[in-house]
């Protein structure tokens, strides 16, 4: 195609030869005709025309020369992802946590003699903290981190390029509906240095899904704008290796069930002393998990709910319970410039996958959140209630705030150690700036407090300055 020659019409000399042909025939016709004159300023005005036109082809054939030559085509190859996204249904595309989104559109590659559209990108991030307390958690705001005792950490400063992340997803039509693949990972660590965090390996087909993603009980789109790895403490968080199914109700709402990996972690009876408590977890069957999620111009609403059947032996001894969740969350629009963010959680059984009580500072001496041995013997489900309430604020195209509270807390069993996670407070509030489409700079106020069942208290103040670069 880039070969083809294309050449301009030969028509226009032959219409000048035509037109003068008709003047000269037309002098000798008419030369006793008083409308002589008229007529040869007629004609003069039809050759004019048709110049004009013939002037306006030739620059579209040049035009067309020009894109033939230097490889550019009327349809690139490269388009939009939002483009791509209009063809197919919007709750359909992979989400992320609002801080890691940016103004500039992301855009694929459809690779050469397929249909297949290639997405790679990412982002280059460093955060800079100052801790006013003792925090073992050094790159996330994570309140069950927060030691009782002091100088629990040796400094109260930290770089960190943790939130830095690298992603490949893929986008294919066939007869059983898209099929997208998604390849991602992250380099946070808990200590604040940077190394391989896999987050998602994830595959869909028309509706069915496998591999690991965010887990079903949670709603990644109620996640605040705000700077925090680790987020709020009553966030229902986490990525697990799982096989999905979706059903399309409307172009505005879905329904989906999972089934998930089961994983318990149990709290050791205080009569243990301060050894660990040997058990060994019994796994019977895969965590159900269901969603009903409904979209338009009011935001967003998502019911979720979790089933998990919970076991355990001992040389000695063995027990089952069941477990169960439901959480409620969403995005209300008050405006076109500020939306408010919650989530309410309740359950039994379910800290696992919440961010704070799945891992507390103290864990390892007072075991997990989800399940422990109460006063008759018997394993009990520990039962879980949280909750958030988040500001997102838009002040100009380039300026944003997030401002919010969340509340965690735990009906403690009578046989858990004293050091055992009971409750806690998180709250941030931030300003984040883009100087351009692609880059970040935000700085953040975090404040977290943190109980045991004791009674016993301990707090941070945190501040965050973050640079984001995406690529």
């Amino acid at each position: 195609m880039s070969t083809t020659q294309i050449k301009r019409s030969p028509i226009s000399p032959l219409l000048r030869l035509s037109a003068l042909s008709l003047l000269i025939s037309s002098s000798f016709t008419y030369a006793n005709d008083s409308d002589l004159e008229k007529r040869l300023l007629e004609l003069e005005a039809r050759l004019s025309k048709l110049e004009n036109a013939l002037q306006q082809k030739d620059k579209h054939i040049e035009k067309l020369e020009t894109q033939l030559h230097t490889g550019k085509k009327t349809e690139a190859n490269t388009l939009s992802y939002q483009q791509d996204i209009e063809k197919n249904n919007e709750l359909a595309v992979f989400k992320q946590r609002p801080s890691h989104q940016y103004k500039a559109p992301e855009r694929s590659i459809r690779l050469s003699g397929t249909d297949t559209r290639l997405q790679i990108g990412g982002h280059i991030w460093l955060d800079a903290i100052y801790n006013s307390g003792e925090m073992t958690n050094r790159a996330g705001f994570q309140t069950s981190s927060i030691a009782f005792e002091k100088d629990t950490v040796d400094d109260n400063t930290l770089l960190s390029a943790g939130q830095s992340k690298l992603y490949l997803k893929s986008f294919t039509p066939t007869k059983y509906g898209e099929m997208k693949t998604r390849f991602e990972f992250d380099m946070f660590q808990s200590d604040g240095n940077a190394g391989f965090h896999l987050t998602h390996l994830w595959g869909e087909l028309g509706n069915f899904g496998a591999g690991q993603t965010f887990t079903g009980f949670m709603d990644i789109d109620s996640f605040p704008n705000i700077l925090d790895y680790w987020g709020p403490n009553s966030m229902v968080f986490t990525r697990q290796p799982q096989v999905r199914y979706t059903f399309n109700l409307d172009k505005q709402s879905k329904f989906a069930v999972s089934l998930e990996r089961s994983d318990s972690d149990f709290a050791y009876p205080s009569s243990t002393g301060e050894q660990v408590y040997l058990y060994d977890e019994v796994n019977e069957l895969p965590d159900i998990t269901a969603y009903y999620l409904k979209q338009g111009e009011f935001g967003h609403f998502k019911s979720s709910f979790i089933l998990r059947k919970l076991g355990y032996e001992t040389p000695w001894q063995s027990d089952e319970t069941l477990g169960w969740g439901v959480n409620l969350s969403g995005t209300f629009n008050v405006s076109t410039q500020s939306s408010i963010k919650y989530q309410v959680v309740h359950g039994d059984g379910i800290s696992r996958y919440i961010n704070d009580p799945c891992c507390s500072l103290y864990s390892e001496q007072t075991g997990g959140s989800d399940a422990g041995i109460n006063a008759k013997g018997n394993l009990e489900a520990i039962t879980a209630t949280g909750g958030f309430v988040y500001l997102d604020h838009q002040w100009q195209d380039d300026m944003s705030s997030s401002v919010g509270l969340s509340v965690m807390t735990l009906d403690n069993l009578s046989t858990q150690f004293n050091r055992s996670f009971k409750q806690s407070i998180y709250s941030t509030a931030n300003l984040i700036w883009s100087p351009t489409e692609m880059s970040k700079l935000g700085i953040e106020l975090q404040y977290g407090e943190v109980e045991d069942k004791f009674g016993t208290k301990a707090d941070n103040f945190r501040l965050q300055t973050s640079f984001g670069f995406k690529y």
